[in-house]
């Protein structure tokens, strides 16, 4: 899963692995890639890479940077932080969308940071995937890059920006003792409609999700914290520890005991 900071040795394997069976005749394409975290910005240029051998990527360190090379370069995809010096990727999108070359280029959203309901509106104009840093394996990444490249729409504009919409409300309340019946209730869908659009837009169920972020927020305790498993399964939402250990060995791979001693 692409955390931040990222198991590096981990996934420049997987990605020297991915790239040697990447399609070679795949139609190439230019993809920029801003972010203003070297380490991260040469990840996720190593991505795009494994998506085809002969995708051609653009680094941009910053969004001033971005807006140039877009300018003056005929871009196919945008791969894009939020957080970032100069300008952020809001003010990035805005200046997209404000000029008639940029404004249909699409763009994938990949952060760290937690957004709130009312960033999550912001990004209904020309992003087609947001993604959280931390939440997705390599493969299904490289699946809504597919997606993206493809101008696959998966749902509809409101359809999504309620998916969007749930996503924020996760993120403010994973710590509470949340159900599908709860997440539904809030964004006024159907609890089998809400997974329906889930899977369609991020291929996970509103209660895997809620579980993936869940763990990330459990990994930062783990590292900076010396607080008991026990207390950091109730800290993040879960209120069974054993629970929260299954559901933790089967996102990471490990016990949270073994993540904390690596």
């Amino acid at each position: 899963y692409l955390t931040k900071p990222i198991e590096v040795a981990d996934l420049t394997r997987a990605l020297d692995q991915r790239w040697l069976a990447a399609d070679s005749e795949r139609p190439g394409r230019v993809i920029l890639v801003v972010d203003d975290d070297a380490e991260t910005l040469e990840m996720h240029a190593r991505i795009v890479e494994a998506h085809s051998r002969s995708n051609r990527v653009i680094r941009a360190r910053n969004g001033r940077e971005a807006l140039a090379i877009l300018q003056r370069v005929p871009v196919d995809l945008v791969l894009l932080d939020l957080m970032m010096p100069e300008m952020d990727g809001f003010g990035v999108l805005a200046a997209m969308h404000g000029e008639p070359a940029t404004r249909d280029i699409p763009v994938v959203v990949v952060t760290g940071r937690t957004l709130t309901a009312a960033e999550m509106e912001r990004l209904n104009r020309g992003v087609v995937s947001v993604l959280g840093k931390g939440l997705y394996s390599l493969e299904e990444t490289l699946a809504h890059l597919d997606a993206a490249l493809e101008r696959q729409r998966k749902l509809s504009s409101d359809a999504q920006r309620l998916v969007r919409l749930a996503m924020a409300y996760l993120h403010e309340h994973y710590a509470e003792p949340l159900t599908r019946a709860d997440i539904a209730r809030h964004v006024g869908l159907d609890e089998d409609y809400l997974t329906y659009c889930f899977r369609q837009e991020l291929g996970v169920t509103p209660i895997a999700y809620l579980n993936r972020y869940r763990v990330n927020q459990a990994k930062s305790l783990l590292t900076q914290t010396d607080k008991s498993v026990t207390f950091i399964a109730q800290e993040v939402g879960f209120t069974d520890s054993r629970y929260f250990s299954r559901i933790f060995r089967r996102e990471v791979g490990v016990s949270p005991d073994a993540f904390r001693r690596a």
